[in-house]
């Protein structure tokens, strides 16, 4: 039994409508951890002189929704309670069935079970790598544009590939509005401006900027205040811009484009318990993509899209208790893409099929240091660069109360040069476009629905999944410092089997919903590192050092859900198990993965007092991760020994708190709507830890807690 000192963070705030603070009070408290051994549909539809997208959510469509997944409310999720004066759908996925509760400060998507990197996130149809702002406080997604996202947790179809646990598809604003558009936001954090412009009947554009200005505002009011330097030294700031437009060419074809960059600028002026000082870090996004759709006839239709998107990072940590001081970290990624998609319905059958044509560029990472170290230090890792080409069919059809869907998605990928495979004997150096390494893989998707009545259904789904890029997360600090490491001469793709169950049930006129679904996932040639920071940062091909195993999850998930009526919500429960297996981990024995979270509830509750206004709430409850923490230590010849017990042992307390909301919306004034919202995130300030961490100076395990209870006030508009 140990006894672990950490410091628990209490929050003392005030807010005034015109003026927000926070002030911080530290305090200790001994704490002993526990340790135990679319379908899609197509519509006939008739075009007079403008299009109008009407999104809605139909009554049964829990009961008869086919294996593409659900198409997410986003008005019902901008309605939850808002963080910081922002709502944000993508975010809301946290509280979806099957999605784990991510942790303070990280808005990751944990999905039965598997691991962040294993989702795919898309934005008009191009790849977001890292789709959170400020330590996952925001997501890089301006709500006031999301007009569809559609989610993907099982039977995924075989138009969707490269992820092994769930699809993420976000769109934006894609027509031709009457007149003006404004929409913004003024909040005590962050703000939010967007506008909608019409050129002519035909042809809109449209522009956002959102930002934060914490460093300006909050931080140098709690400095005034006497709040902990160690707070107010440090700096978390971002912007990003949206641009795009829509253009018709006639009532049947469509092109659309958009654009998206976004930057965060992160500064850890010094987090003593951890030995790491004058720490700054600045990452961002860059995204852009062309669309042409054509609706040839009721029956069929196409899609073509060119896409791009980057993602870079880089971190200057100052690490005390090593030998690498200060160190540069940089790491990029870019993807290009190109997709076309044919629909063609005949009679019950709905078909699809189409290619995937992608380029993609990886520095793992690029080392520098400023000081001279008996290491020595490689300057730059080799590039991997890659293409891939996927096929995919699918045909999707009913048959009396049975709905089936059958796919196949082929997959070629090649990694290619130039590539330098550094060996003992001598290095081999592989020119431009040569061919390095080659995997191939069928992924077969099948997914079948029975309609008992018009109440009921049961459904069932069984597909493969191949995933060529892959992430590893060098920290675990809130910094999105993952290694890109796709498949290459020594990597791997990671693959799966996806089996899913489930009954779903309506009541009282599909006022209520109930469903209890079951899982097994299969997961194969994860990843981790086989030696610690410094040796990953000084070895010149670290992707020949990684560890190489398996892994399994299982699990259920019930949720019950309200959706008419002034009171709605849901209540969401998964019980869950996700396992891994390294033969030089933990000896080969099996170990609990560390996003294990065998029990995770969310409860929403909303409200609509009346036509002005409505009240939301949140409570989450999540069993802790599971992490590897020292039993004991001793030293020898003046360095400190530590002994573990089993791998990922140790639980951390369970997550859990409450956020609530009010919105009311003001009077309309010169023709401006609008509405204020006050929230809470955390009301009875919980402290929910967010890093552990043993001090072999101090020797004794920290545990650190980021946000306490936080109100927060804003201002949105719509003109």
């Amino acid at each position: 039994m140990a006894i672990f000192k950490y410091i628990k963070i209490k929050g003392l705030v005030s807010i005034l409508l015109s003026f927000y603070f926070l002030q911080f009070a530290v305090s200790q408290e001994n704490k002993l951890l526990k340790t135990d051994t679319l379908s899609s549909y197509v519509s006939k539809k008739t075009i007079d002189i403008r299009e109008v997208e009407v999104f809605g959510r139909l009554k049964d469509s829990n009961i008869k929704s086919g294996s593409t997944g659900l198409n997410i409310d986003v008005k019902e999720l901008k309605s939850l309670p808002q963080f910081i004066g922002e709502s944000d759908p993508y975010k809301a996925l946290q509280y979806m069935g099957g999605v784990s509760q991510a942790g303070e400060a990280n808005s990751g998507l944990y999905v039965r079970g598997g691991n962040n990197d294993q989702n795919l996130i898309l934005l008009n149809g191009t790849m977001i790598q890292n789709p959170t702002h400020v330590l996952g406080m925001f997501s890089v997604f301006n709500p006031d544009l999301i007009s569809q996202m559609h989610f993907v947790k099982s039977g995924m179809p075989a138009e969707y590939g490269g992820r092994l646990s769930s699809i993420v598809d976000i769109s934006t604003i894609a027509t031709v509005p009457e007149k003006l558009d404004i929409k913004g936001s003024i909040g005590l954090i962050s703000s939010r401006l967007s506008a909608q412009i019409p050129l002519s009947s035909k042809f809109s554009i449209y522009t956002s900027w959102r930002g934060s200005y914490i460093g300006s505002t909050v931080l140098p009011a709690l400095a005034l205040l006497g709040t902990d330097s160690l707070l107010t030294q440090n700096r978390y700031e971002f912007w990003d811009v949206n641009a795009g437009f829509t253009y018709l060419f006639s009532p049947k074809t469509k092109l659309i484009g958009h654009f998206y960059i976004g930057k965060d600028d992160v500064n850890i002026g010094t987090f003593k318990i951890y030995d790491v000082h004058g720490n700054s870090t600045n990452w961002g996004n860059t995204a852009a993509g062309i669309q042409l759709k054509t609706v040839f006839s009721e029956n069929w239709s196409m899609s073509h899209q060119l896409s791009f998107s980057r993602f870079q990072i880089q971190s200057t940590l100052n690490w005390s208790s090593t030998d690498l001081k200060p160190t540069t970290i940089q790491s990029n990624f870019q993807n290009i893409t190109y997709k076309n998609d044919f629909f063609y319905w005949h009679g019950l059958h709905s078909f699809k099929f189409g290619t995937e044509i992608s380029y993609n560029a990886a520095i793992p990472n690029f080392v520098n240091s400023d000081t001279v170290s008996s290491l020595e230090i490689k300057s730059e890792h080799p590039s991997i660069n890659s293409t891939q080409v996927a096929v995919y069919f699918r045909d999707e059809w009913n048959w009396n109360q049975f709905q089936f869907n059958l796919g196949l998605r082929a997959n070629l990928y090649a990694q290619i040069g130039p590539y330098t495979d550094y060996q003992n004997q001598g290095n081999i150096l592989n020119s431009t476009n040569a061919l390095i390494k080659t995997y191939s893989g069928l992924e077969p998707r099948f997914f079948s629905r029975y309609l008992i009545n018009s109440q009921s259904s049961i459904k069932f789904s069984a597909t493969r999944h191949y995933q060529f890029l892959n992430q590893i997360p060098v920290f675990s600090i809130g910094i999105p410092a993952d290694l890109q490491i796709p498949a290459s001469l020594y990597v791997k793709p990671q693959v799966s089997w996806h089996f899913s169950g489930g009954y779903f049930r309506n009541l009282s006129d599909n006022e209520w919903e109930v469903s209890l679904e079951v899982y097994y996932k299969t997961l194969e040639n994860l990843l981790e590192f086989k030696n610690s920071i410094t040796n990953t940062f000084t070895n010149g091909m670290f992707e020949k050092d990684l560890l190489v195993g398996k892994g399994w999850t299982y699990g259920s998930e019930l949720k019950v859900r309200k959706n008419y009526g002034k009171f709605t919500g849901w209540i969401s429960y998964n019980l869950g198990w996700s396992y891994r297996k390294f033969d030089e981990i933990n000896n080969g024995i099996p170990f609990l993965a560390q996003n294990d979270r065998r029990h995770d509830l969310s409860i929403i509750a909303m409200y609509q007092l009346n036509n002005r206004l409505s009240l939301s709430s949140v409570f989450v409850y999540a069993t802790g991760n599971r992490l590897n923490l020292p039993v004991s230590w001793f030293i020898i010849d003046n360095k400190y020994v530590l002994e573990y017990s089993k791998y990922n042992a140790f639980e951390m307390p369970a997550y859990h708190r409450l956020d609530i909301s009010v919105n009311y919306k003001l009077k309309k004034w010169h023709n401006i709507d609008s509405e204020l919202n006050l929230s809470i995130y955390n009301v009875y300030n919980h402290a929910n830890p967010y890093l552990v961490n043993f001090s072999a100076r101090t020797q004794k395990i920290y545990m650190n807690y980021l946000l306490p209870i936080i109100p927060s006030f804003s201002w949105t508009f719509h003109l």
